[in-house]
């Protein structure tokens, strides 16, 4: 469908080309390493706070303005339509803007560009260095909130994510970090609050294995999980007859048990406590 546009329309359009022109020539002199991350990121979410600018030429007339994402999420473009932009990346929006321009417009030489990526607040309570109201933007990922604020007691196998519209969802940023599983490590949107909960087991492996190192075991892994998938398996000099499991005496500090696994209890997956410390001898 064809729009015609009235002198008003027209007159309006001028006054906002004067209004507008002068701050986006102060942002382009302004280097913004976020805004070259999310215009050449494909992924980047279109998030309440964002600030686009949407020019073209109408009637002969240099059109520019400014474009803000709030929290309805849906943005006027110019006098042409409506964009429901939820969920939409900022490709997404850019071709869905250009596109509704251009069917008005044609040969208008429309551009949308981003200004300035959204910058907005987090929540982070619970087993935590200190519970916080912290502040990041839309390519901020899960872990680079929580990194800084974790205690000693902190899972990073259970991070709940309670978002503002009240949907929960759980994450594990262990699988993030080892295996790059990104969809463990979202990136965090306006207002969402992040639960860490109290570490359940960590287990410590060192000797004649791949990746010697402290872990944080799920609820049904155990020695199998520890030495296989954890630390990467025996080294070729391991001793694996002679596995020690070190583990601390309830009620007497410092003072450890020794218990030798045979390979047989290694697999049939001995269970681990909390605190217990494996070590692989050399052959």
């Amino acid at each position: 469908m064809n729009y015609t546009v009235p002198g008003c329309i027209v007159v309006f359009f001028i006054v906002t080309t004067l209004v507008f022109i002068g701050p986006l020539r102060a942002q382009e002199d302004i280097p913004n390493t976020q805004v070259q991350l999310a215009i050449s990121s494909p992924s980047y979410p279109v998030t309440s706070g964002d600030v686009y600018s949407l020019t073209y030429v109408a009637a002969g007339v240099p059109v520019t303005y400014t474009i803000t994402v709030d929290s309805s999420y849906r943005i006027r473009i110019s006098n042409l339509g409506i964009i429901n932009v939820t969920g939409k990346t900022y490709r997404q929006l850019k071709q869905d803007a250009e596109t509704i321009v251009s069917k008005n417009y044609p040969l208008s030489g429309v551009q949308l560009t981003m200004i300035k990526p959204s910058v907005f607040s987090v929540y982070i309570k619970g087993e935590v260095s200190h519970s916080a109201e912290l502040t990041t933007w839309a390519m901020g990922r899960l872990s680079s909130v929580v990194s800084s604020n974790l205690s000693a007691y902190s899972s990073i196998r259970n991070i709940t994510v309670t978002s503002a519209d009240g949907q929960i969802k759980t994450y594990d940023l262990f699988k993030a970090q080892r295996f790059g599983d990104l969809r463990e490590d979202p990136y965090l949107r306006p207002g969402d609050i992040i639960i860490l909960k109290h570490i359940d087991r960590k287990i410590s492996v060192y000797g004649h294995v791949e990746r010697p190192g402290s872990y944080e075991l799920l609820p049904d892994e155990n020695i199998r999980e520890l030495i296989q998938i954890y630390a990467g398996g025996y080294t070729s000099r391991a001793n694996i007859g002679r596995v020690e499991l070190n583990r601390y005496v309830e009620n007497n500090e410092g003072v450890a048990e020794i218990i030798y696994l045979t390979q047989d209890e290694i697999n049939d997956n001995y269970p681990l406590q909390h605190a217990d410390a494996v070590y692989v001898p050399l052959r």
